[in-house]
């Protein structure tokens, strides 16, 4: 079942996104050391956010500059292969919105009023789980990702693909009370 404003579910394993899901499948190991079950919402105790930026080709890399420091700040960058994945991960997100803001002629697409896309990105971790989101302001028209299969020629596509072998589960949101989606992947810390 679908969470409320959920639009796009994908996850090889029961979809843990909601954090009454990490709660619950945290517990047990979170009720001895805290010394009780925590009740209501299951924060997440490393948090760090980067944006709005610009939906320019750019955005990628500045992306994967900011994950790795964050990472490296929490001291995850060294947790197997977290690093790369995450930064992989980031920039296939992120370069998913930019490519949708992008004109066939290189060109950004301005929205109504002359707004650039902005896109944000957000890294969460409880050290057990890393979860990575990455915001835009796309219009809906612009759709929702979708995980597919190209041709060998094809040239574009296989981004998704590689979120998808990566992370443990990920999927899309529209974010509540704002004209935006997010775009989300949860990876293993350990």
């Amino acid at each position: 079942m679908n969470a409320p404003g959920m639009l796009f579910p994908h996850s090889k394993a029961a979809r843990p996104l909601a954090v009454e899901v990490l709660l619950a499948a945290h517990s047990a190991r979170l009720a001895p050391a805290w010394g009780r079950h925590w009740p209501g919402v299951h924060p997440w105790p490393l948090f760090s956010a980067l944006g709005p930026v610009g939906a320019l080709p750019t955005a990628p890399g500045l992306a994967r500059a900011f994950t790795a420091m964050v990472l490296g700040g929490w001291d995850l960058a060294r947790a197997g292969d977290l690093g790369e994945v995450s930064a992989l991960v980031v920039s296939e997100l992120a370069t998913n919105v930019v490519q949708l803001a992008t004109g066939s002629d290189g060109s950004p697409r301005y929205q109504a009023g002359g707004r650039l896309t902005q896109l944000w990105l957000r890294l969460m971790s409880d050290r057990v789980l890393l979860q990575v989101e990455v915001w835009d302001d796309l219009p809906a028209s612009a759709g929702v990702p979708a995980l597919r299969r190209p041709a060998a020629e094809e040239e574009h596509g296989r981004g998704l693909a590689i979120v998808d072998e990566l992370s443990h589960s990920w999927g899309c949101d529209q974010v509540p009370g704002l004209p935006a989606k997010s775009v989300w992947a949860l990876l293993k810390a350990r």
